[in-house]
C-alpha cells in the first residue's frame, strides 16, 4: 500500500523534474549561435545543449569523457545542495545568511517590490524610491538585483549622470529612472563594489568577478577549489561581465593566481583565445589576481563555514583590501568553467560527482 508519504516525495520529485527539463529545454531554445540541425541531434544524443557542443568544439576532439554533461547539470545537480539550496537562489536571503561574516558582502540598501522600499541598512535608510536616486547622487552607483535568477539576467547597474541616469547602460530622465525602479518586482538595492586596480586596469566599466568553484572533498570533509576563472566586461555587455553575452574570461592559475589565455565567444559560437582585451588593448595572459593566497584561503574558509553547501559557484570581486562575495550558485554554470578544458580530469572533482551518485 502506497503511503501518503510516499505520494507526497513522488509528487515533489515529478514537480521538480519537469522544472528541470522546462529549465534545460528554455535554454536549449535561447542558443543564439548558428547550428546544424546534425550538431544539434548530436549534442543532444551527447548529454550537451548545442551552445555547449559548439563552445567547447566537441565535433573536434577526441574524447569528450571529461566533460560534464548539460544533461547531468540540469537534471540532476540540482540537489547536489539540498535541502538548504535556498540560500543560494534566493539572494535576500543570502545576504541574510552570509551577513555574519564582517566585510565580506556589499552592503544591502533596501528590498523593493513594485514601487514599495523596505529599509535594509541602517546607516543608510532608504525608504521610497526618490531616496534611491538620492542615494544614488551620493553613492554614483548602486546596483539593482532581483532576488531571483542567475547569469545576471535581472541585475541593473543604477550611474549617476549629474541630473540623468544610467540604467543598465541607458541614459534616462530622473523621471524616467524613478518610473522604471518603481515598477521593478522584487529586487535588493546593493553597494556597487570598487575592484581592485589590477582587474580595472583591464577592463574599468564592469565589476569584473571571479567564478570560484569549490567542492567539500568526500574523504576529508574539508573543501577544495575545483576551479576559478575570472570574467571581464566589454563595451557591448551593459556594465556586466557576463561570459556569454559578449563578455570574455581567463582560467586562473590555483597555484599562482596567475591569469590563463583569454577566451571569447566568436559569433558562430566557437571559443578565440585572446592575449589583451579587446577594448582597452590592456594584457589578459600574465596578469596576476590581488593577493591570491589570500583570496583563496578566504574563500575556503566561507567554503568551510558553510560545509552543509557542499557545492557552491562563488562570484568574488577583488578589491584593494580584501575580497567582497557577490553572490553563491547553487548550480553553477559551467560553460565559463569547461571553456578552458574538461572539469572531470581532475579526479577529485570527479570523485566528488560520482561519490553523491551524481554522474551517470
Amino acid at each position: 500500500m502506497t503511503t501518503p508519504g510516499a505520494l507526497s516525495r513522488r509528487a515533489r520529485f515529478a514537480y521538480r523534474r519537469r522544472r528541470e527539463w522546462r529549465w534545460l529545454i528554455a535554454d536549449e531554445r535561447k542558443n543564439p549561435y548558428p547550428v546544424t540541425i546534425a550538431q544539434r541531434l548530436r549534442a543532444w544524443r551527447l548529454g550537451f545543449l548545442s551552445q555547449s557542443y559548439l563552445l567547447y568544439e566537441l565535433d573536434r576532439r577526441d574524447s569528450i569523457r571529461n566533460y560534464v554533461k548539460d544533461s547531468s547539470r540540469y537534471l540532476r545537480f540540482s540537489r547536489l545542495n539540498s535541502p538548504y539550496s535556498i540560500i543560494l537562489h534566493d539572494k535576500l536571503i543570502f545576504g541574510e545568511v552570509f551577513r555574519r561574516h564582517p566585510n565580506l558582502l556589499p552592503e544591502t540598501f533596501a528590498l523593493l517590490r513594485h514601487g514599495v522600499v523596505m529599509p535594509r541598512s541602517d546607516a543608510e535608510p532608504v525608504e521610497s524610491v526618490d531616496g534611491v536616486l538620492d542615494l544614488l547622487a551620493r553613492r554614483r552607483r548602486l546596483v539593482l538585483k532581483g532576488t531571483k535568477g542567475w547569469g545576471g539576467a535581472d541585475v541593473t547597474v543604477l550611474e549617476d549622470l549629474g541630473g540623468d541616469v544610467s540604467l543598465g547602460g541607458k541614459r534616462v530622465s530622473r523621471e524616467e529612472a524613478r518610473r522604471e525602479i518603481a515598477s521593478r518586482k522584487e529586487h535588493v538595492l546593493v553597494e556597487y563594489v570598487e575592484q581592485a586596480a589590477y582587474a580595472r586596469e583591464i577592463f574599468p566599466d564592469s565589476a569584473n568577478s571571479i567564478r570560484m568553484l569549490t567542492m567539500i572533498d568526500v574523504d576529508s570533509g574539508e573543501p577544495f577549489l575545483a576551479r576559478a576563472v575570472h570574467r571581464f566586461g566589454s563595451r557591448s555587455t551593459k556594465r556586466m561581465d557576463n561570459f556569454t553575452q559578449g563578455g570574455m574570461c581567463a582560467m586562473v592559475d590555483a597555484e599562482t593566481g596567475t591569469l590563463g589565455t583569454g577566451i571569447r565567444v566568436l559569433p558562430s559560437g566557437r571559443p578565440e583565445e585572446i592575449e589583451s582585451h579587446p577594448d582597452t588593448g590592456a594584457r589578459i595572459t600574465g596578469a596576476a589576481v590581488r593577493d591570491w593566497p589570500g583570496v583563496l584561503r578566504r574563500v575556503l574558509e566561507i567554503a568551510a563555514e558553510h560545509a552543509y553547501l557542499p557545492y557552491v559557484g562563488w562570484d568574488v570581486v577583488v578589491t584593494e583590501d580584501g575580497i567582497r562575495l557577490l553572490e553563491g550558485n547553487a548550480n553553477s554554470g559551467t560553460d565559463v568553467l569547461q571553456v578552458h578544458g574538461p572539469l572531470l580530469a581532475d579526479p577529485r572533482v570527479r570523485r566528488f560527482y560520482k561519490r553523491r551518485g551524481f554522474l551517470h
